[in-house]
C-alpha cells in the first residue's frame, strides 16, 4: 500500500510541475547571410598586416577587413594541393601571403571591389573568371 501511495506522490508532483512549467516556445530560425559563418566554425584569424610592408601589407590587412569574403574566395595559386588551404583566407593565415604574389594580386582585387560595394557573389565571380583559367 506504501508502495502505491509513493508512486501516486511523485506522479502528481512530476505531473504538476510539467503543467505549471512555461510551454516552450518555438522560434523559426532566422534567415542568415550566406557568408554567416556557425560560431563553431569561426574564420581563422590572418597574421597582423603590421609585420609586413607593401603591396603584401595591404593585402593581409584586406584578409582582416573582410575574412567572410575571402573565405568564399577561391585561391588559384595551387595552394589547396601544396598547402591544404580551403580558400583565399587561409593563405593570410599563416606566411605564405607574404611570398605569393598570386595571393596579394587575388586578395587586393576582392578587396578593391568590395569596396566599391561590389556584391560577395559578384567578387567569387569576378576572381574565378580572372584567375580560374
Amino acid at each position: 500500500m506504501w508502495r502505491t501511495i509513493s508512486i501516486a506522490v511523485v506522479a502528481a508532483l512530476w505531473l504538476s510541475a510539467v503543467l505549471q512549467a512555461e510551454p516552450t516556445k518555438k522560434t523559426t530560425p532566422e534567415k542568415q547571410s550566406p557568408l554567416a559563418v556557425a560560431p563553431s566554425l569561426a574564420l581563422p584569424a590572418p597574421l597582423p598586416a603590421a609585420q609586413f610592408q607593401g603591396r603584401v601589407r595591404d593585402a593581409y590587412q584586406a584578409a582582416a577587413d573582410i575574412p567572410q569574403v575571402l573565405a568564399e574566395v577561391t585561391c588559384y595559386c595551387g595552394c589547396n594541393k601544396s598547402q591544404g588551404h580551403r580558400h583565399l583566407l587561409d593563405c593570410f593565415v599563416d606566411t605564405h601571403g607574404s611570398t605569393c604574389g598570386h595571393c596579394v594580386n587575388e586578395a587586393l582585387d576582392a578587396h578593391a571591389l568590395f569596396m566599391t560595394g561590389t556584391p560577395p557573389d559578384d567578387i567569387r565571380k569576378f576572381i574565378d573568371s580572372k584567375y580560374g583559367q
